[in-house]
Protein backbone atom coordinates (compact mmCIF):
# COMPACT_ATOMS: atom_id res chain seq x y z
CA UNK A 1 0.00 0.00 0.00
CA UNK A 2 2.75 2.32 0.72
CA UNK A 3 4.46 1.79 -2.37
CA UNK A 4 1.72 2.30 -4.12
CA UNK A 5 1.07 5.72 -2.64
CA UNK A 6 5.03 6.67 -2.95
CA UNK A 7 4.07 5.94 -6.56
CA UNK A 8 0.87 7.59 -7.57
CA UNK A 9 2.66 10.61 -5.70
CA UNK A 10 5.17 10.53 -8.25
CA UNK A 11 3.30 10.23 -11.39
CA UNK A 12 1.52 13.19 -10.25
CA UNK A 13 4.52 15.31 -9.49
CA UNK A 14 5.58 13.96 -12.77
CA UNK A 15 1.53 14.95 -14.41
CA UNK A 16 2.40 18.84 -12.85
CA UNK A 17 5.50 18.99 -14.00
CA UNK A 18 4.98 18.32 -17.53
CA UNK A 19 2.42 20.64 -17.38
CA UNK A 20 3.85 23.51 -16.18
CA UNK A 21 6.57 22.88 -18.46
CA UNK A 22 3.79 23.04 -21.39
CA UNK A 23 2.17 26.00 -20.25
CA UNK A 24 5.95 27.58 -20.08
CA UNK A 25 6.03 26.70 -23.85
CA UNK A 26 3.01 28.12 -24.77
CA UNK A 27 3.09 31.26 -23.06
CA UNK A 28 6.48 31.31 -24.25
CA UNK A 29 5.28 31.25 -27.86
CA UNK A 30 2.38 33.29 -27.48
CA UNK A 31 0.20 35.80 -25.29
CA UNK A 32 -2.15 33.75 -23.71
CA UNK A 33 -5.13 35.84 -21.93
CA UNK A 34 -3.09 39.01 -22.48
CA UNK A 35 -0.02 37.38 -20.35
CA UNK A 36 3.25 37.02 -21.50
CA UNK A 37 6.03 34.73 -20.35
CA UNK A 38 9.82 35.73 -21.21
CA UNK A 39 11.57 35.29 -18.10
CA UNK A 40 8.76 36.36 -16.14
CA UNK A 41 5.14 36.41 -16.09
CA UNK A 42 3.91 39.95 -17.68
CA UNK A 43 0.56 41.53 -18.01
CA UNK A 44 0.43 42.82 -21.67
CA UNK A 45 -0.76 46.45 -21.71
CA UNK A 46 -2.68 47.56 -24.69
CA UNK A 47 -4.17 50.59 -26.74
CA UNK A 48 -7.36 50.65 -29.18
CA UNK A 49 -7.17 52.23 -32.56
CA UNK A 50 -10.58 52.84 -34.53
CA UNK A 51 -11.36 54.37 -38.11
CA UNK A 52 -14.01 54.85 -39.94
CA UNK A 53 -14.25 54.62 -43.94
CA UNK A 54 -13.01 51.88 -44.14
CA UNK A 55 -13.50 50.56 -41.00
CA UNK A 56 -10.87 49.26 -38.89
CA UNK A 57 -10.13 48.16 -35.26
CA UNK A 58 -7.26 46.93 -33.65
CA UNK A 59 -5.04 46.58 -30.96
CA UNK A 60 -1.37 47.21 -29.99
CA UNK A 61 0.77 47.11 -27.07
CA UNK A 62 1.64 50.01 -25.17
CA UNK A 63 5.28 49.94 -26.04
CA UNK A 64 4.20 51.45 -29.43
CA UNK A 65 2.53 54.65 -30.74
CA UNK A 66 0.16 55.28 -33.57
CA UNK A 67 1.77 56.97 -36.46
CA UNK A 68 -1.10 58.87 -38.87
CA UNK A 69 1.61 60.05 -40.99
CA UNK A 70 0.46 63.82 -39.99
CA UNK A 71 3.09 65.18 -41.92
CA UNK A 72 2.35 63.05 -45.35
CA UNK A 73 5.56 61.59 -45.61
CA UNK A 74 4.29 58.05 -46.88
CA UNK A 75 2.63 58.63 -49.77
CA UNK A 76 -1.38 58.15 -50.95
CA UNK A 77 -2.62 54.75 -48.96
CA UNK A 78 -1.13 55.08 -46.16
CA UNK A 79 -3.73 54.88 -43.72
CA UNK A 80 -2.44 54.05 -40.21
CA UNK A 81 0.59 52.83 -38.38
CA UNK A 82 2.25 51.68 -35.13
CA UNK A 83 5.77 52.88 -33.84
CA UNK A 84 7.90 51.70 -31.49
CA UNK A 85 8.38 54.60 -29.16
CA UNK A 86 11.87 54.45 -28.86
CA UNK A 87 12.79 53.23 -32.66
CA UNK A 88 10.60 53.97 -35.51
CA UNK A 89 12.30 51.27 -37.34
CA UNK A 90 10.04 48.69 -35.37
CA UNK A 91 6.48 48.92 -35.90
CA UNK A 92 3.63 47.97 -38.41
CA UNK A 93 2.06 50.10 -41.14
CA UNK A 94 -1.41 49.90 -42.97
CA UNK A 95 -2.08 50.95 -46.05
CA UNK A 96 -5.50 50.81 -48.57
CA UNK A 97 -3.84 50.49 -51.60
CA UNK A 98 -3.09 46.48 -52.32
CA UNK A 99 -3.38 44.74 -54.92
CA UNK A 100 -6.17 42.39 -55.50
CA UNK A 101 -5.51 38.99 -54.57
CA UNK A 102 -6.74 35.36 -56.22
CA UNK A 103 -7.09 33.10 -53.73
CA UNK A 104 -8.17 30.42 -56.24
CA UNK A 105 -4.49 30.51 -56.87
CA UNK A 106 -1.75 28.52 -55.22
CA UNK A 107 0.35 30.15 -52.31
CA UNK A 108 3.18 29.84 -54.73
CA UNK A 109 1.68 31.95 -57.51
CA UNK A 110 0.44 34.36 -55.14
CA UNK A 111 4.04 35.08 -53.91
CA UNK A 112 5.62 35.27 -56.78
CA UNK A 113 3.17 37.72 -57.47
CA UNK A 114 3.56 40.02 -54.68
CA UNK A 115 7.02 39.36 -53.91
CA UNK A 116 8.58 39.99 -57.29
CA UNK A 117 9.40 43.28 -57.15
CA UNK A 118 11.14 43.43 -53.90
CA UNK A 119 13.03 40.14 -54.85
CA UNK A 120 14.06 41.50 -57.56
CA UNK A 121 15.21 44.84 -55.82
CA UNK A 122 16.31 44.18 -52.31
CA UNK A 123 19.89 42.17 -51.49
CA UNK A 124 20.62 38.80 -50.64
CA UNK A 125 16.50 38.41 -50.67
CA UNK A 126 15.53 35.30 -48.77
CA UNK A 127 11.97 33.97 -48.65
CA UNK A 128 11.16 33.09 -44.90
CA UNK A 129 7.29 31.80 -44.98
CA UNK A 130 4.26 32.30 -47.23
CA UNK A 131 0.59 30.77 -46.82
CA UNK A 132 -3.09 31.79 -47.10
CA UNK A 133 -4.58 32.89 -43.36
CA UNK A 134 -7.45 34.58 -42.07
CA UNK A 135 -7.09 37.97 -40.73
CA UNK A 136 -10.09 39.91 -38.68
CA UNK A 137 -12.39 37.30 -40.23
CA UNK A 138 -11.45 37.52 -44.12
CA UNK A 139 -9.34 35.80 -46.09
CA UNK A 140 -5.64 36.95 -46.63
CA UNK A 141 -2.04 35.95 -47.39
CA UNK A 142 1.15 36.39 -45.77
CA UNK A 143 4.57 36.83 -46.77
CA UNK A 144 7.35 36.86 -44.36
CA UNK A 145 10.88 37.59 -45.94
CA UNK A 146 14.37 38.85 -45.00
CA UNK A 147 16.68 40.98 -47.01
CA UNK A 148 20.21 43.55 -46.19
CA UNK A 149 19.10 47.30 -46.06
CA UNK A 150 22.19 49.61 -47.57
CA UNK A 151 24.14 49.50 -44.57
CA UNK A 152 24.25 45.43 -44.73
CA UNK A 153 21.79 45.19 -41.53
CA UNK A 154 19.49 42.31 -42.16
CA UNK A 155 15.77 43.34 -42.02
CA UNK A 156 12.86 40.73 -41.09
CA UNK A 157 9.12 42.19 -42.86
CA UNK A 158 5.99 40.56 -42.51
CA UNK A 159 3.40 41.72 -45.34
CA UNK A 160 -0.55 40.86 -44.75
CA UNK A 161 -2.91 41.24 -48.20
CA UNK A 162 -6.43 41.22 -47.08
CA UNK A 163 -9.79 42.32 -48.34
CA UNK A 164 -12.60 43.46 -47.13
CA UNK A 165 -15.60 45.10 -49.22
CA UNK A 166 -14.30 47.35 -51.57
CA UNK A 167 -10.69 48.05 -49.82
CA UNK A 168 -7.60 46.29 -50.26
CA UNK A 169 -5.76 46.02 -47.07
CA UNK A 170 -1.69 45.70 -47.47
CA UNK A 171 -0.44 45.56 -43.70
CA UNK A 172 3.50 45.41 -43.19
CA UNK A 173 4.76 44.55 -39.76
CA UNK A 174 8.96 44.58 -39.44
CA UNK A 175 12.25 45.16 -37.76
CA UNK A 176 15.47 44.09 -37.89
CA UNK A 177 16.27 40.54 -37.87
CA UNK A 178 18.20 39.60 -35.24
CA UNK A 179 15.29 41.39 -32.86
CA UNK A 180 12.17 40.04 -34.89
CA UNK A 181 11.70 37.12 -32.63
CA UNK A 182 11.56 39.41 -28.94
CA UNK A 183 8.85 42.20 -31.30
CA UNK A 184 7.44 38.66 -32.82
CA UNK A 185 4.43 38.49 -29.61
CA UNK A 186 3.80 42.39 -30.27
CA UNK A 187 3.45 41.70 -33.64
CA UNK A 188 0.84 38.45 -33.34
CA UNK A 189 -1.22 40.64 -31.06
CA UNK A 190 -1.87 43.47 -33.64
CA UNK A 191 -2.48 40.74 -35.90
CA UNK A 192 -5.35 38.69 -33.93
CA UNK A 193 -6.81 42.18 -33.15
CA UNK A 194 -7.43 43.31 -36.16
CA UNK A 195 -11.12 44.02 -37.15
CA UNK A 196 -13.23 44.75 -40.39
CA UNK A 197 -16.50 45.43 -38.86
CA UNK A 198 -18.69 48.63 -38.87
CA UNK A 199 -19.40 48.14 -34.77
CA UNK A 200 -16.69 50.36 -33.49
CA UNK A 201 -18.59 50.84 -30.15
CA UNK A 202 -16.29 50.67 -27.42
CA UNK A 203 -13.25 51.75 -28.65
CA UNK A 204 -11.74 55.46 -29.10
CA UNK A 205 -9.33 57.20 -31.29
CA UNK A 206 -5.74 56.69 -29.61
Amino acid sequence: MRKIIIYSTIFFIVVILVGLSYGGYLLSKKDIFGWRFNFSFNKVETSDYKNIAPNLKFKYPNIFEIDNDKEQRYGKGYLTGIKLRTDNRTGCDIRTNGPQIDFSKSDQEITDSVISQIKDKAKDFKLIENGKITIGGRDAFKTSFSFLDPIGARVRLDQVFAQNENTNFFIICGTGEYQYDFFKKDFQVFYDSISFDSDLSGLSKK
